[in-house]
């Protein structure tokens, strides 16, 4: 496993764009380290590594904070390996818009208890939190894979005036009529 980890590192130094890394650090991303990979460089390398919990826990967890680790690592989890537990410790741990839209996409839309896992998220005090539960319910949606269209409605328009969250909710919006 030490050896996968270290040949992915290698790889997202050998993709460094470090005009889009630096682009991305002047916009405010919060990570450590940032290379600068775009996301189909990403699924690329993750599809060579395949799925491989350990890994994808490695990479969530990294302390160096890498950008391409947080991206990759729900790449890399098997859906049938997540536990509810896990899957919520992800999400309040979600940072950027960017992650929190990967981990849904790649991830949490293909749980069993994703829409449970969605309304639980909606109701945080955390904006992140908020986001990213109608995020996932924006791609349950897309996937028509929602238990109950009014309670998604219900659960966006409680979180309406929150200028951040306005996106996501039209786009729900648009799902449901």
């Amino acid at each position: 496993m030490n050896e996968i980890i270290k040949n992915t590192k290698q790889q997202f130094l050998a993709y460094r764009n470090g005009i889009l890394a630096d682009y991305l650090k002047n916009a405010g991303d919060p990570h450590k380290l940032i290379f600068g990979l775009n996301l189909p460089q990403i699924m690329s390398i993750a599809a060579n590594i395949g799925k491989c919990k350990a890994l994808a826990n490695v990479f969530w967890n990294d302390a160096n904070g890498s950008r391409e680790g947080r991206l990759i690592a729900p790449m890399l989890m098997p859906a049938n390996e997540m536990l509810q537990d896990e899957a919520l410790a992800w999400c309040r741990g979600v940072e950027t818009i960017e992650v929190a839209d990967v981990l849904c996409h790649r991830l949490l839309r293909n749980l069993p208890y994703a829409n449970d896992l969605a309304l639980n998220l909606c109701e945080s005090d955390d904006n992140m939190q908020r986001y990213v539960g109608l995020r996932l319910f924006a791609n349950l949606l897309a996937m028509n894979n929602v238990a109950d269209k009014s309670a998604v409605l219900d659960a966006s328009r409680k979180l309406a005036d929150i200028d951040a969250l306005k996106p996501v909710i039209r786009t729900i919006e648009d799902y449901c009529q």
